[in-house]
């Protein structure tokens, strides 16, 4: 994940990215959602495979937080 929100980090400089999309597999939703992707109501273009996979968002402002969050605090 650390390479994909990195790449997403550069893009957003770049090319304006907003977020990173995924289609979680069943069951793997749980492990996106840690990381604060949400699920997307696909309304078009909803492959016909079974098991169907969940679209799922993130937003690059929430990995910007995440950077944030993370920094060692300066000390005064």
């Amino acid at each position: 994940m650390r390479t994909v929100f990195s790449v997403a980090m550069e893009l957003r400089k770049k090319l304006c990215c907003l977020g990173i999309v995924v289609d979680a597999k069943p069951g793997a939703a749980n492990y996106y959602s840690r990381y604060g992707f949400v699920e997307l109501e696909a309304t078009e273009g909803m492959l016909e495979e079974r098991p169907t996979p969940k679209p799922m968002f993130l937003p690059v402002t929430t990995i910007v937080q995440a950077l944030k969050a993370a920094q060692p605090k300066k000390s005064d």
